[in-house]
């Protein structure tokens, strides 16, 4: 009888040896198939912190081109106004408090060198969570309802009805909340004085137009701007806020896959109740820095660059003309960690004093310093936590010329 393979078999030797192949083989494909899972869902957080960051941080290059719309330049000294609640805080959880981060402390109510004149931008420099940036807009068309991007115009010939831009769809309803400013010129300077009944800026719009918001005189122009809605209360002040900043929200409110430390950019809209709306925009935000370019000699170029509160010539806070004068170019600069953490990636380290730069490294102050803010590794470590270079960590830059202040 012949002995060959067909009739013999496999012998346990060799059959061991196949289990032996294939188990090294199935070794390998489930750890290159775990390696395509972690960076599939790396991938996949990436793309969906970048999608979030495009979405939200255009919104806020929006409001930043939109604030000043409809801010008068001139308030009748018998008006007063108030903004934000001397006891709202928007910004949590910092060791401190972040008092300096108050939203009140951004109102230009009793403001005593303009008579309560609005300032299209503030920022507080350095004072919110991780000492980022304080970031505050005013200005008509910043509120959250159709009405605040509703405006319209009135002159002497035409009293009976509000008329609107050439092709413009959006229109005033009844009941809704607006203010009235008068332009025009005086003493050779342009003007735009809010329009007032004596004690209140308040309109509410009906037909025909409120008769004490009219123009008096031949050659008189004014402007209409929708400010609240109809369901709204009364008008708190003449104009709509949006505050932009970091903050530690709780743990359910947060993503599970930020690094400890991080919080959520938000906007917060004040309203003319005294209240606020919150819109988170970003998530795993680390810091939020400005920083304003002005022409301060009148040649049209650029020639200082500041923190937004900080000293400009002899004011402390630059004034609602120095803005509308001076200021050229607004860029605000956002850090935030991109996807989640990967244990296999480290951050590239350059230098240990300036681990990471929230600003333009190429420009500086008169004093030298970069603008902006430099992070060192040490200072990472203690905000974020240990493992904080196994994060991505990008740069998020809007530039902005104000076109309507």
């Amino acid at each position: 009888m012949s002995n060959n393979r067909g009739t013999a078999g496999y012998t346990l030797v060799e059959l061991l040896v196949v289990m032996l192949i294939f188990a090294v083989v199935m070794s390998i494909i489930s750890v290159s198939f775990a390696r395509i899972v972690q960076s599939s869902g790396q991938l996949m957080k990436s793309g969906e912190t970048d999608v979030g960051g495009l979405i939200g941080l255009e919104l806020m290059r929006s409001d930043l081109e939109l604030a000043g719309l409809g801010l008068p330049w001139g308030v009748p000294g018998t008006v007063t106004y108030s903004e934000a609640s001397d006891k709202l805080t928007l910004v949590q959880n910092c060791p401190d408090g972040c008092p300096e981060a108050k939203a009140s402390r951004f109102d230009d109510r009793s403001y005593d060198v303009d008579s309560n004149v609005p300032r299209a931008y503030r920022v507080g420099n350095n004072v919110g969570y991780h000492g980022s940036d304080y970031l505050v807009l005013k200005g008509s068309a910043l509120g959250t309802g159709r009405v605040s991007r509703t405006w319209g115009y009135l002159n002497y010939s035409s009293t009976v009805a509000l008329q609107y831009p050439a092709g413009d769809d959006l229109r005033f309803k009844k009941g809704d909340r607006a203010i009235v400013i008068k332009i025009g010129i005086a003493e050779g300077l342009p003007v735009r004085e809010l329009v007032t009944n004596g004690s209140t800026f308040n309109i509410v719009y009906g037909y025909p137009f409120p008769e004490k918001f009219l123009p008096r005189d031949k050659g008189d122009s004014y402007l209409v701007y929708g400010v609240a809605s109809a369901d709204s209360s009364e008008l708190g002040f003449p104009f709509n806020r949006a505050d932009y900043y970091i903050t530690r929200p709780p743990p359910n409110r947060i993503s599970s896959s930020c690094a400890p430390g991080t919080g959520v950019l938000y906007k917060s809209n004040i309203t003319q109740g005294g209240g606020h709306v919150d819109c988170p925009i970003l998530d795993c935000a680390a810091d939020l820095q400005v920083v304003f370019f002005w022409d301060t000699n009148g040649d049209g170029e650029i020639d200082y660059h500041s923190g937004a509160d900080e000293e400009l010539l002899e004011e402390v806070v630059p004034t609602p003309a120095e803005l509308r004068d001076k200021l050229k170019e607004i860029r605000v600069y956002i850090l935030a960690q991109q996807g989640k953490r990967d244990p296999r990636y480290s951050y590239p380290l350059a230098s240990a004093d300036a681990a990471i730069i929230v600003g333009d490294a190429a420009l500086s102050s008169t004093s030298g310093e970069v603008l902006g803010r430099v992070w060192k590794a040490s200072a990472l470590e203690t905000a974020f936590g240990a493992n904080w270079r196994n994060y991505h960590w990008k740069l998020y830059t809007i530039v902005v010329q104000p076109k309507n202040l």
